[in-house]
């Protein structure tokens, strides 16, 4: 959660003076308070929604009432079924893309899920079997996405392990890059934005816990704060925001 001081801020240090875009990812939208959202929110802005089929977004997005957002689609899957996309995941499953195809969507490109609890230790083992297995179907997935009006979301790799498990699909970018999971991985994420397009999107956080309901999150708003002005010392123009509640 928030609060009005820090919607307040974001729209004050990135909307206004520094021409920055801000987006939101909402994976949990039946826990979002939209009567608060559509009330909040006064700068331009995308928020995707998390949802199985088109029937549940329409649903969903029927909630959001407010000129300054447009809203877009995240395709997730059954747990069982991996829940993200990837090479791993079965052609049945990516061809679920097919009743997006008209939406704004924004997809994740990870590793089929794994069961537990979060640990760094685990999603060490389980991004350096996906590097190793990247599956038979990372084609077959970056032909949908290339007919799609997407935003690709995945860890911020190097280019030859995201071409390598197929995160290159598509023509718009988002780059996972939390701090929360280690405060010493900014300096691994400074090396690489300088490097990269800084038209792609970069995604900060995590402000809440996510599927796997034990993940690291910012411990006060100062931290969020200062990630905001990381990417803004590396002229970051895209930002991308994790949000459970939204507001």
């Amino acid at each position: 959660y928030l609060g009005k001081e820090m919607i307040s801020r974001k729209r004050n240090d990135i909307s206004e003076k520094n021409a920055m875009k801000i987006i939101f990812w909402s994976e949990f939208p039946e826990q979002v308070d939209f009567t608060k959202l559509n009330k909040e929110i006064d700068f331009d802005t995308e928020i995707y929604i998390a949802c199985k089929n088109k029937k549940e977004f329409l649903n969903w997005k029927k909630n959001v009432k407010n000129k300054h957002i447009s809203v877009g689609a995240w395709p997730i899957l059954d747990k069982k079924d991996g829940y993200w996309f990837s090479g791993q995941t079965s052609k049945e499953c990516i061809d679920n893309l097919d009743e997006f195809k008209d939406l704004k969507t924004k997809i994740d490109i990870e590793p089929k899920i794994f069961s537990g609890r979060y640990s760094m230790f685990k999603t060490i083992i389980w991004l350096k079997k996906w590097i190793l297995m990247p599956g038979k179907n990372k084609d077959y997935l970056a032909s949908k996405i290339k007919n799609m009006d997407c935003i690709v979301s995945g860890f911020l790799l190097p280019r030859w392990m995201r071409k390598r498990v197929g995160m290159e699909a598509g023509n718009r970018r988002n780059f996972i890059c939390y701090s929360s999971f280690s405060k010493l991985l900014k300096g691994y994420y400074r090396f690489m934005i300088k490097r990269m397009d800084k038209d792609n999107f970069y995604a900060i956080g995590m402000t809440d816990h996510g599927v796997f309901g034990n993940e690291p999150c910012y411990r006060n708003k100062e931290e969020f704060i200062k990630d905001l002005g990381f990417m803004k010392k590396l002229g970051v123009k895209n930002l991308t925001i994790y949000l459970k509640n939204i507001i």
